[in-house]
């Protein structure tokens, strides 16, 4: 068995080493910036604050210390939770962010974001694998689940994604973790139906209740952190609760020693009680510790989106086709109505078939069950609220994406072996390979076909391009921005660091533009919000140098246009 197992964690890190590289290979290939992720370092890192002048020179040093930790300002973690009290998001994410930061100072690089990521991968590769195993899954279908978690396009794309949505996701494995062992804990102490898992223990005894209370308080240290991660952790608290919950209280076996001899439902309240004590005292350490959050919940522009969409009941059917939409494309790669016949498959056999009512997958259908129902609640009430992006929309529902692999693996293996009816040792293995097969299918088509993995934006290449081109000629590059919302300057970063200086406009001041280097300007590098009086002031600029032409429109992308002049 220990040879077994040295072979398994040597697979297993062999896959975890491959997942590193390729997530690694994509890093390299990202271009560019969500404007989310600028905004992820600067609430980091600012120094001032963005200054919007109006026809005025500013320095882009200026702006890229706004990005950066300035030598002599790292691990300032007061400021970042400042700045993040302004906006609608707990700091922890931040934190974290800013450490990198802080020992990188002078620094603006992708890869600050994305080491603090690929930590998180690594964090939920393991707690995925645990989780698998407490629920009952074979070495060779936790195998199968690591290898089609890790290549996911989704998985990728959560890493790419320099957002607090890898943390969060390892705060909800983790915290799924903690139930399931929980639920073991008990099934373990409590006689009952063999073919449910339980065994025969003394009830309420001392080992029992050290374990349940080591259990609470690890489901409270969790909760604590995750919710100073993303508020959407809250939703996957109460319904991971819930369901376990109604688990403890309603669906244990009713020939159970614990519920005839000791488990009265007054006791099992006492215990609930307690576990609700635990979860209600870590949300209000994270309330103390972060007294914004309630704000943010409560009052916040955010918030108050969410509590309008949630009581909005007409569009249900649309958001939740929306979201099962992006599941089906970017996590399934479009085959998730296989996954569901497999699904359907499983449950047949499950009831009605004896030999795979006996089989060892019975042990554990509670917290198969307890799982299913917590990520459907998040998944549904999510969907309700979140903010509808197109595919970026996907992070809101990132965080269950591997409970929801663990769930298709799981019932794919079992519809196999009923289909393949096997009862010898050999045709066991068919509905394994079988499984591995389906799901590297679909990795291979979301990677490689479908190129699903999002966050990269390979068209910023050649809008960095042409701004390093405009500085090799010497061109002045000139910013028209919306007054209204100038912080959209951010979707610009990457291309605006590459000159020396920038020339600001303000949209709402048409005024003649008088300066004398853009009059004496040989080549004008022109960035423009969308904007009613965007050609107006186009023109306004153009009278200051008539000898200026039009070179025609470079690109477009996020309500900015880009122009050449000259």
């Amino acid at each position: 068995m220990k040879i077994i197992a040295k072979k398994y964690n040597l697979l297993l890190l062999v896959i975890l080493v491959l997942q590193i590289v390729t997530i690694c290979f994509f890093g390299v290939q990202k271009e560019g910036f969500h404007q989310d992720e600028y905004y992820s370092y600067f609430s980091t890192n600012r120094s001032l604050g963005f200054y919007y002048p109006d026809r005025e020179w500013v320095d882009t040093d200026t702006l890229r210390d706004e990005f950066v930790v300035k030598k002599g300002e790292g691990f300032n973690y007061g400021l970042v939770h400042l700045v993040q009290s302004w906006d609608v998001h707990p700091p922890l994410f931040y934190d974290m962010l800013h450490t990198v930061c802080s020992l990188t100072p002078e620094v603006f690089s992708k890869w600050q974001g994305l080491i603090v990521n690929i930590i998180a991968f690594i964090i939920s590769f393991f707690l995925l694998n645990s989780l698998a195993k407490s629920v009952g899954m074979s070495k060779g279908l936790r195998l199968i689940l690591m290898f089609a978690y890790g290549f996911n396009p989704m998985t990728i794309s959560c890493v790419m994604f320099i957002r607090m949505y890898m943390w969060l996701t390892v705060f909800v494995l983790a915290s799924a973790l903690c139930h399931m062992r929980l639920m073991n804990l008990i099934k373990k102490y409590y006689t009952g139906n063999e073919m449910e898992g339980y065994t025969l223990a003394k009830p309420f005894d001392k080992d029992f209740k050290i374990g349940f209370v080591k259990s609470i308080l690890a489901i409270a240290v969790i909760s604590f952190l995750g919710f100073l991660t993303q508020y959407y952790f809250l939703i996957f608290m109460v319904m991971m609760g819930l369901a376990f919950g109604i688990w403890f209280l309603f669906l244990m076996p009713k020939n159970s020693e614990f519920i005839r001899q000791a488990a009265s439902m007054a006791k099992r309240l006492i215990y609930i009680l307690v576990y609700g004590i635990g979860c209600a005292f870590a949300l209000g350490c994270a309330v103390l510790v972060y007294p914004a959050s309630l704000s943010h919940i409560f009052r916040g522009y955010r918030g108050q989106e969410a509590q309008a969409a949630f009581a909005d009941g007409s569009n249900i059917i649309e958001r939740f086709g929306f979201f099962i939409g992006l599941a089906n494309d970017y996590l399934m790669s479009g085959m998730v109505w296989l996954i569901i016949v497999m699904i359907v498959i499983a449950l047949i056999g499950l009831f009605f078939f004896l030999r795979i009512k006996r089989e060892k997958d019975k042990l554990h259908i509670a917290n198969i069950r307890s799982l299913f129902a917590a990520s459907a609640g998040y998944f549904f009430v999510v969907a309700k609220t979140a903010l509808l992006l197109g595919d970026t929309s996907n992070r809101y529902e990132m965080p269950i994406y591997p409970i929801i692999l663990l769930l298709a693996v799981y019932f794919t293996r079992i519809g196999l072996r009923v289909i393949v009816g096997a009862r010898k040792i050999k045709e066991i293995a068919i509905p394994v390979l079988g499984t591995f097969l389906i799901f590297a299918i679909i990795t291979a088509k979301g990677l490689f076909i479908d190129r699903n993995v999002l966050f990269l934006y390979p068209e910023d290449r050649d809008r960095i391009k042409f701004s390093e081109d405009m500085k090799v000629q010497d061109a002045k590059a000139v910013v028209i921005y919306n007054s209204a919302t100038p912080d959209n300057i951010w979707r610009l970063t990457d291309e605006l660091l590459v000159y020396d200086k920038l020339y600001y406009v303000d949209t709402d001041n048409t005024e003649a533009i008088t300066d004398s280097e853009i009059a004496g300007a040989d080549i004008l590098a022109v960035y423009a919000a969308d904007h009613d009086n965007r050609d107006e002031i186009l023109n306004v600029l153009m009278k200051n140098n008539p000898t200026f032409s039009w070179c025609g429109k470079i690109s477009q992308k996020d309500m900015w246009t880009v122009y050449e002049m000259q």
